[in-house]
C-alpha cells in the first residue's frame, strides 16, 4: 500500500521526463535512494536490484542524459511537495531553510571540482580541500504530533562552476537565483 501512495507521488514528476523510458530510469533511480542499504552510488542501486553489471552503465546514461529537465523537475517537486504537506507558516509566508556543505572529492575528471577554502577552529583539518560546495534550500512542514521537518526542495553545486570571470557574486547571492 505505502509503494503505491509512493508511486501515486512520483508519477507526478513525469512531465519533467522526455519519454516513457526516461521516466522509468527514474523511478527505479527513486527507489533505489529510497532503499538502499548504503551509499556507494549507482553500485547500490544495482546491488538493491540484483541487475546484471550491464544496469551500471545505463544508471549512468541515465543520470549524464538530457532526459530530464532539471528545472522543471525541480518546479514539480516544489509543487508536489505543497501539495503533500502541511507547510510550517509564519505570518502567513512559508518558511524555507537554507545551508551549505562543502563536500570533498577526489575524483581527477569530475566537472566543478576545485580548490575550496575551509574554516575551521581544528587543526587536523586542511585549510584547503579539492571538492564540490553545495547549497540546498528545504521547505519546513508541519509533521506528525506537531513535528517539524524539513523537505528538501533544491540542491546545486554553485561554488566551481565558472561561467565568467567577471562573476563576482557570493554563494549566498547564486543560492537566491535557484529558482523554483
Amino acid at each position: 500500500m505505502l509503494w503505491l501512495k509512493w508511486f501515486f507521488a512520483v508519477r507526478e514528476l513525469r512531465g519533467a521526463c522526455s519519454r516513457d523510458r526516461t521516466f522509468l530510469w527514474l523511478v527505479l533511480s527513486l527507489m533505489g535512494i529510497s532503499c538502499r542499504t548504503d551509499n556507494a552510488g549507482v553500485t547500490s542501486f544495482v546491488r538493491l536490484f540484483r541487475f546484471a553489471p550491464q544496469a551500471y552503465h545505463r544508471f549512468l546514461h541515465f543520470f549524464h542524459s538530457n532526459g530530464v529537465c532539471v528545472e522543471r523537475l525541480t518546479a514539480l517537486w516544489v509543487v508536489l511537495c505543497l501539495r503533500l504537506f502541511k507547510p510550517f507558516e509564519v505570518g502567513g509566508r512559508l518558511v524555507l531553510l537554507a545551508d551549505g556543505i562543502k563536500a570533498p572529492k577526489e575524483g581527477k575528471k569530475m566537472p566543478a571540482v576545485k580548490s575550496l577554502h575551509q574554516q575551521s577552529g581544528s587543526n587536523s583539518k586542511p585549510e584547503h580541500i579539492m571538492g564540490h560546495s553545495l547549497q540546498a534550500v528545504s521547505l519546513l512542514v508541519c509533521g506528525l504530533a506537531g513535528y517539524v521537518a524539513a523537505i528538501p526542495l533544491a540542491s546545486r553545486i554553485h561554488e566551481g562552476l565558472v561561467f565568467s570571470n567577471r562573476d563576482q557574486r557570493t554563494l549566498l547571492d547564486k543560492l537566491g537565483s535557484v529558482e523554483f
